[in-house]
Order: C-alpha cells, then structure tokens, then sequence
C-alpha cells in the first residue's frame, strides 16, 4: 500500500520546542520543512446504534465548548424505548482522509486521500451490521496515519445493501406493546459522513472512529400513532404505504448519523449534502468566545504555523512581557519574491454563513510597509472572510476587522502575509470573535 502520512499531530496541535531565556522563547518554522517524526497512528471504526438524547439546537446559546466533548458511551435502549432498531445493515465503500498540507503531494484536499480500500485491492465493499456493533480492526490494519497533512476530516462512504435486505427492520412502542416496522431505503443510493477531527478518539496510537446512528434523532417528533399495518401486523414505511411518514424519515435518516457533514445521492440522481445541526453548532462555538486558539501566546506557538516559500526565511520568537503577556516576535531574515513568501498561519476557524464577525489584534514593526491579513479556504486558497492590506510601522496598531462570510466552513484559515522585505515584525492578542 502506498506510504499515507497525513497526521501531524491529530488535534492540530503543533507544538513550541526551543531554548528558554528570562525573556524570551526561540521558536521553529512550522510546515516548511515538513516536520520529521517517526510517530505513527493505526485506525479503527466502530458502527453501532445510540439511543442518547439529542441536544436541542438553541442559535443563539451563549457558551459552547472550545471543541466537541469527548464521545460518550453508546447508550442502550430504555425499557420503555419507543422505537427500537432491531436491524441495519450497510456496505461500507470507503475511508477518506481530509487534510492541509504544507509540502509536496499528490493529493487533490478536495476529494481527500483514500485510505481504504487499499490500492489493488478486490474488496470493493465492507458489509457492516450496526445493531451488532461491529468494530473494524483487523481490516483495516495497513492504515498508518503519520506525519505530514494536518487532519481536519475523517470520511466513511457507505452503499445500501441492495441485495440482502434494503431495509431498517425495528419496533414502535404502541399503546403499551412493540409493533414491527420495515423502514425502505429506496430514496437513496449511496452517502458519505464526514467527521470533525475532535470527533475521533485517540489512545495508544490509536484512532478511532465511532459511527453512530442515533435513533432519537431519527424518530423523536414524528407522530407514529396514525401509521397503518399491513394484514400480518407489520407497519411499512415505504412509497406507498405511509407514505408521508417514509418521507419524513428519508429526511432525517442520514443526518441522524453523529457526523460533521454528510452528502447522498437520491434516488433521482440528485446530490444533497448539509451539517448535522448540533454537532456543527458545537463546532462553530459561540457568539463571545475567540475562535482563535492560543490568540495571546500563552501556549508558545501552539496552533500556529510559520510557512516560507519563494526565497522567503523567517523565524519566531515569544518574548514575555513585565506584564506576564506575550509578544511574537517574527523575525523575516528574507522577504522572499511576494507578500505571502512568508506567512504566519492559524487553521481551524469555525465560520458561519451570515453572522457578523470581528477580528483584531495589535503589530508593529521595525520598518514601515504593507501586509496583508486574510481569512480564507484552506483548500480553495480563496477569501471567505476578509482580505485586507495594512500598513504596519514602528508604532503598536491596533487592527480591526468586520466581517461576515458567504459561507459555512469548520476550517477557514487566518493568515498574516509578511513577506517581501526583510524586516522584524511583534504581534499581540489575536482574535476573531462572533458579535452577531
């Protein structure tokens, strides 16, 4: 199988190495070059069903966590479940990585890498039950994530299973007894899910990748009292028979799968693909809080990546302040042919389509000249928030910019173009907050 280094470090942690002084931190260039390590993670999938409660979607909610909480454990059904899932069964066609990279590949970050199948492989479809909580190890043993993309997703694509049963096989709670069911996956064709890097649990070099169908996502809210049985008994959800309940679950079925995002194809031929709503709203944050991680430097230069290219150099230094503040210190020892020669990055800002945003932060530097502050696609290089030319000299300035983007995107990139003369650059308190 091919050599697939896409991991430097799973939660996108970069870390500060360097000598320590009374004032001050060396820092390293992040990204160029690539960053030598020799760690390696193996990948695991589980598939099962999860009857927890659905958080309600609240918009305007005032505190979110800085990333998704730790999965939970799987809850079993109650005793008194009102609907329980008692078969479904999928082929799994793929696994996908997604990731920014900051050297040479060959990889197109649109369509991700795949992971599995293994090249040349025959298997071209992984039958997967989720009521028997099946958990994949020993298929996918030949997956080493390493060391040299960025992970932001992890995909899994899945085919309905057309020839044993295309059906959800379960049981509604009516007055006081279980009904059967037969749920009929005929509105779709195939789908993908795409999972949020702080989604996947780590341990043991070990990732792993937990695929839930949570029910009450699937039923709560819908009315089950009028669905009409057939002559054995058995309720149908299908096309013809009660036929705007089947309509109602086609609309909930793949978003009720605990994902980032999903895209399916109907069966019209049509594509559809949105966010799973709570699970965006949680990586999306709040209103108040700093979507920007380690915007003040407390953590050296977590999160940060110093990128070169075109005869640019620079290097980085956190200087601490009497006030026990932080400044870095971005020393460009070579401008390099253009502005974005030399480009001090943060990944990983969570934006929403329509909300107003706000960022600022204050720099200065030893000569005066123009730089460019920009939020945009990590994948398409383009501007989805601001881009904005700045002029930067020996007095502190405080910068500020409004916003408000086109577009949802988990993963828009901030960056500082410093390039094109050689000069010394302080930067302080970095933000980008939601104010509407």
């Amino acid at each position: 199988m091919r050599n697939f280094k896409f991991f430097a470090a799973l939660l996108v942690v970069i870390c500060f190495y360097g000598c320590t002084s009374e004032k001050s931190t060396a820092g390293i260039e992040i990204g160029n070059p690539a960053i030598e390590s020799e760690a390696s993670l193996s990948f695991t999938a589980g598939f099962s069903i999860d009857y927890s409660d659905v958080e309600p979607i609240v918009l305007d909610r005032p505190t979110f966590a800085s990333i998704l909480p730790p999965v939970p454990l799987l809850k079993l059904a109650a005793d008194d479940e009102p609907v329980l899932i008692d078969s479904l069964n999928l082929n799994l066609t793929e696994v996908r990585s997604y990731c920014s990279f900051y050297v040479g590949v060959s990889v197109d970050p649109s369509s991700g890498l795949l992971v599995w199948p293994y090249e040349n492989s025959s298997v071209v479809a992984l039958p997967i039950s989720f009521t028997d909580e099946d958990l994949i190890d020993e298929t996918f043993k030949n997956i080493n994530l390493q060391t040299e993309g960025r992970l932001k997703e992890i995909g899994v694509s899945f085919e309905i299973m057309r020839k044993r049963s295309p059906f959800v096989h379960g049981r509604i709670l009516m007055n006081g007894k279980y009904v059967p069911f037969v749920y009929e996956l005929s509105e779709f064709q195939i789908f993908s899910l795409r999972y949020h890097y702080s989604q996947i649990e780590v341990e043991n070099n070990v990732a792993n990748l937990s695929v839930k169908f949570r029910v009450h996502s699937f039923v709560d809210g819908i009315d089950f009292s009028d669905a009409v049985k057939d002559e054995d008994g058995v309720i149908r959800f299908t096309r013809v028979n009660n036929s705007e309940i089947w309509k109602s679950l086609n609309a909930r079925f793949v978003s009720s799968f605990q994902a980032l995002r999903y895209e399916y194809l109907g069966a019209d031929g049509l594509d559809v693909n949105g966010y799973v709503d709570d699970v965006w709203m949680n990586v999306a944050k709040a209103d108040s809080g700093n979507l920007i991680s380690n915007g003040s430097f407390t953590e050296g230069n977590t999160d940060w990546i110093l990128l070169t290219q075109l005869l640019g150099a620079a290097d980085t230094t956190r200087i601490l302040e009497k006030d026990s503040s932080y400044t870095m210190k971005i020393d460009v020892t070579t401008g390099g042919s253009y502005s974005y020669s030399v480009q001090l990055m943060h990944e990983n800002v969570p934006i929403v389509k329509g909300h107003k945003y706000k960022c600022t932060f204050t720099i200065w530097s030893n000569r005066e000249g123009q730089i460019t502050a920009r939020l945009g696609s990590y994948l398409t290089y383009e501007t989805e928030g601001f881009s904005e030319h700045i002029m930067v000299n020996k007095k502190k300035r405080y910068a500020e910019i409004e916003f408000v983007p086109e577009v949802d995107d988990p993963f828009a990139r901030f960056e500082l173009n410093l390039g094109g003369a050689e000069r010394t650059f302080w930067l302080r308190d970095v933000k980008i907050v939601r104010i509407k």
